[in-house]
C-alpha cells in the first residue's frame, strides 16, 4: 500500500501536469500512433506490403540510434517542462504546508515519494519504453531498449532529487543557477543583462528557440532551390526564419525591460545608444546562428545575410514598443509581416528588405521607447 503522502503529492503535482499538458500529450499520442501503425504510401501496394512497411517502422524505433537521440531529447525536455511545473507548484501558497508535512517523513522516504510521482508523470514514456522493449524482444533487437530504460530512470530519478532538494529548503530561500553563481563576481554590462535573466528563467525557451534554429539548419531549407550558394532567396528565407523562431524570446525581453529595467528611461541614454545596445544584445543572443553563416556561406553573401539576420531581429525587437500589451496581440502582427517579407525575398528583395527594415526598426524604436506605460 502507497504511503498516503505519496499519494498525495501524487494527486496534487502529477495529476495537476497531466490536467495542464492533457492537450499536447493526447497531441503527441495521436501523432505517434498516426503515423507508426496507420501510414499510407503513395499508390497501390498489396496488403502484405503495407504489413512489411509497418513492420519496418516499428523495427525501426528500436534498431536506429538516431531515432533513439531524437527520443532522448524529446524525454529530457518533457521532463524538464515537468520539472518546471513541480517547482512552480511548491513556491505556489496554496502548497505551502508540504513544507511542514512531507518533510517530516524520513529523507529516503521523502526521496521515493517524489520518485512515485515522478515515475507517474513518465507513464507515457515508460509506455513507449514497454513497446520498444515488447518489439526488441520480437526482432532481437536489446540494446537500444535497455538504454532506453536506464535513460528514463535516471531522469526520473534526477527529477526526484530536485525535487526533494527544493522541497526541502526554507520558504524564503531561494535558488540561484549554477551559471549566476559562478558569475557573481563578473561585471555584467547592460547587453548582457537579458542573456543572464534567461540563464535564470527562461532556459527551456531558449533551449527550444535553439532546437527550432537547428532543425532549420539540419534539414536543409536553404537548399530548397537550386545552386543555394547563387540563388539568395533560399538562405535569405532561411536566415528570415532563424529570426522568426526568435519572436518568442523577444517578447520576453521586451517583458523583462519593461518590467525589471524600466528605471533606465531615467537614464540620459539617447536612442542611437539604446539601439545600439540591443543590437549587441542580439548579437550574443544569435552567435551560434551567426557563426553558422559565416562558416556555411561563402563572404560575398554573408555581406548581406548576416547584417540582415540581426536587422530582422531588431525588427521584432521595435514591433514590441508598438504592440507591448501581451502575447496574443503581438503574434499575428509578426506572422503577417514576416509573411509577407518571405514573398519580398522570393521575388528578389533581398537587398533593399535590409534598408526598409533597419529603418522601420529604428523608427519604432525612437518613437516607442520613451512613451512606455
Amino acid at each position: 500500500m502507497k504511503h498516503p503522502v505519496t499519494v498525495l503529492l501524487t494527486r496534487v503535482f502529477s495529476y495537476g501536469f497531466y490536467k495542464v499538458h492533457a492537450g499536447l500529450l493526447l497531441f503527441l499520442f495521436v501523432t505517434f500512433v498516426s503515423y507508426a501503425f496507420f501510414i499510407n504510401t503513395a499508390g497501390d501496394i498489396p496488403p502484405g506490403a503495407m504489413a512489411y512497411f509497418q513492420q519496418l517502422i516499428t523495427i525501426t524505433l528500436v534498431s536506429n540510434p538516431f531515432i533513439l537521440l531524437l527520443f532522448f531529447i524529446t524525454c529530457l525536455l518533457y521532463n524538464i517542462k515537468s520539472w518546471q511545473y513541480v517547482l512552480s507548484q511548491l513556491s505556489a501558497p496554496e502548497q505551502q504546508f508540504i513544507f511542514y508535512s512531507a518533510n517530516a517523513m524520513r529523507p529516503e522516504k521523502q526521496f521515493f515519494s517524489w520518485f512515485c510521482v515522478q515515475l507517474h508523470i513518465n507513464i507515457p514514456a515508460f509506455a513507449y519504453a514497454f513497446f520498444a522493449l515488447f518489439i526488441g524482444i520480437l526482432w532481437q533487437h536489446y540494446l537500444l531498449p535497455v538504454l532506453l530504460f536506464i535513460y528514463l530512470f535516471l531522469l526520473t530519478a534526477a527529477g526526484a532529487l530536485i525535487c526533494f532538494r527544493q522541497a526541502n529548503r526554507f520558504t524564503g530561500q531561494s535558488s540561484s543557477p549554477a551559471l549566476l553563481w559562478l558569475s557573481r563576481q563578473w561585471k555584467k554590462p547592460l547587453p548582457a543583462i537579458f542573456l543572464y535573466h534567461i540563464a535564470a528563467r527562461h532556459k527551456l525557451s531558449y533551449a527550444i528557440t535553439k532546437a527550432l534554429t537547428a532543425l532549420i539548419i539540419g534539414t536543409g531549407l536553404f537548399r530548397l532551390l537550386e545552386n543555394p550558394q547563387r540563388d539568395l532567396r533560399a538562405a535569405g528565407a532561411s536566415v528570415l526564419f532563424i529570426a522568426l523562431t526568435h519572436g518568442v524570446l523577444i517578447f520576453r525581453e521586451h517583458h523583462f525591460e519593461r518590467h525589471y529595467l524600466r528605471f533606465m528611461r531615467n537614464f540620459p541614454y539617447s536612442i542611437p545608444r539604446v539601439y545600439l545596445s540591443s543590437v549587441l544584445t542580439h548579437v550574443l543572443l544569435l552567435l551560434p546562428e551567426l557563426t553558422w553563416l559565416l562558416l556555411a556561406f561563402p563572404p560575398a553573401m554573408n555581406v548581406i545575410l548576416v547584417p540582415s539576420l540581426i536587422v530582422y531581429v531588431q525588427l521584432l525587437r521595435s514591433i514590441c514598443y508598438r504592440y507591448p500589451v501581451n502575447m496574443r496581440s503581438y503574434l499575428p502582427v509578426i506572422f503577417l509581416l514576416y509573411g509577407l517579407l518571405f514573398w519580398c525575398i522570393m521575388f528578389g528583395g533581398v537587398y533593399w528588405l535590409f534598408p526598409c527594415c533597419f529603418i522601420a526598426s529604428v523608427l519604432f524604436t525612437a518613437r516607442g521607447y520613451y512613451r512606455q506605460e
